[in-house]
C-alpha cells in the first residue's frame, strides 16, 4: 500500500531491502479488482519477506497469506475452490504417483506451475485505482466462509511467475516437503515446454560451456569490489577451469534490485560463502584462460547467503 504497487513476493522483499535504515514493515491489501471495489478492502499477510534468504536454517519461504479477519468478494481467486475440492481420492486419469504427488504439494505455501524467465526491460507494476464501492449487497455472497458462486477453480488460473528469487525458494520448498514424490513434479518454462523441476537446476560442476536454459547454481566467494559492479568465484570448475559470474558496473547501476543485491553482498565478511543461482551461459575466456558467465540482468540472478563464519 505504501508504494502504490503490485508486487510479487520477491518484489516485496527487495521492496524492503531497499529502504534505508531503520526499515519499516509494508500493509498489503488483495489486489483482485472486485475486492479493490468493497468498502473494506481485505488486507493480505505478507510472511518472511523481511528476512534474507540463507542456504542454512531455511524459514518458510516467503509468501502471501489470506487474512481471515477480512472478506473477500466472492469472484476473488481467493475464495475459488480447489480443483480437487479438497478429495484425497484420484483424479480421473490420475495415476497413484500422480495422486500422491498432488496430495504431498498441498505442504506447499506457494506453486509455480510456469516460469517466465526474465527478457524484457524492467518495468514497474502499478496498481490499479481503487474502484468506487458498488451497489451490491456485501454482506452474504461476499463472505469469507461462504462459498462464493465464482466459476471455475482455483487452480484454473496457473500461478505464472518471472520471479528468479520465488522459483529457487519454490524449488528448495518442493524438494524438502516432497522428498521421493521431488522428482514427479514438473514445471512449464516458457521457450522449453514441460521438464522435471529437479532437471532445470544445474550445479555449475556440471554447466557446459556455451550452454543456456537452465539454472545454474554454486557455492563461491565474492572478490574484493572496486566499483559498483562485482566478480564472483565459484568453488566448482566447469570443464576443468576456473569459474565465475561477473557483474558489470553499468548493470549495478540500472536496475532497481540494486539496493537489495547489494545489501546481499554486503554480508560478505559475516558469512563464509554464498550460493549463486543464475540464468546465462559460461564462456571460455582465452585471456585469463577461465569459464566466465555474465549477468547483464539483475533478475536473472538469486543469492542465499551461507553459514556465518565461526
Amino acid at each position: 500500500m505504501e508504494l502504490g504497487e503490485e508486487l510479487t513476493i520477491g518484489g516485496a522483499r527487495q521492496a524492503y531491502f531497499n529502504q534505508n535504515q531503520p526499515r519499516s514493515r509494508f500493509l498489503f491489501q488483495c489486489s483482485s479488482p472486485e475486492c479493490r471495489a468493497l468498502k473494506v478492502v481485505p488486507k493480505i499477510t505478507a510472511v518472511n519477506y523481511y528476512i534474507h534468504p540463507t542456504e542454512k536454517a531455511r524459514v518458510k519461504s516467503p509468501h502471501y497469506k489470506d487474512n481471515e479477519h477480512y472478506d473477500h468478494h466472492a469472484e476473488c481467486e481467493w475464495m475459488l475452490p480447489d480443483e480437487d475440492e479438497g478429495s484425497d481420492a484420484p483424479l480421473p486419469g490420475e495415476t497413484e504417483l500422480q495422486t500422491r504427488t498432488r496430495l504431498a504439494k498441498r505442504q506447499l505455501t506457494s506453486v509455480i506451475d510456469i516460469f517466465v524467465p526474465p527478457t524484457q526491460p524492467e518495468q514497474p507494476v502499478v496498481r490499479p485505482p481503487r474502484a468506487a464501492p458498488g451497489d451490491e449487497d456485501e454482506a452474504g455472497a461476499i463472505r469469507r466462509r461462504g462459498g462464493g458462486g465464482a466459476e471455475g477453480t482455483r487452480s484454473d488460473r496457473k500461478h505464472r511467475s518471472g520471479d528468479l528469487r520465488e522459483l529457487v525458494d519454490y524449488y528448495h520448498d518442493t524438494r524438502e516437503a516432497l522428498k521421493d514424490l521431488f522428482p514427479e513434479v514438473t514445471i512449464n518454462v516458457t521457450g522449453r515446454g514441460e521438464i522435471p523441476l529437479r532437471s532445470y537446476f544445474k550445479k555449475v560442476a556440471w554447466a557446459r560451456p556455451d550452454t543456456a536454459g537452465y539454472v545454474y547454481n554454486g557455492g563461491g566467494r565474492i572478490e574484493p569490489r572496486e566499483g559498483a559492479g562485482f566478480v564472483f568465484n565459484f568453488y566448482d570448475k566447469v570443464a576443468d577451469k576456473d569459474a565465475s559470474l561477473q557483474v558489470s558496473d553499468e548493470v549495478m547501476t540500472q536496475h532497481r534490485s540494486r539496493r537489495y543485491v547489494n545489501e546481499l553482498l554486503d554480508q560478505a565478511r559475516l558469512v563464509r560463502y554464498f550460493t549463486f543461482y543464475f540464468l546465462g551461459t559460461f564462456t571460455y575466456h582465452e585471456a585469463s584462460d577461465t569459464m566466465v558467465a555474465q549477468v547483464t540482468d539483475l533478475r536473472c540472478l538469486a543469492i542465499d547467503l551461507g553459514p556465518l563464519r565461526s
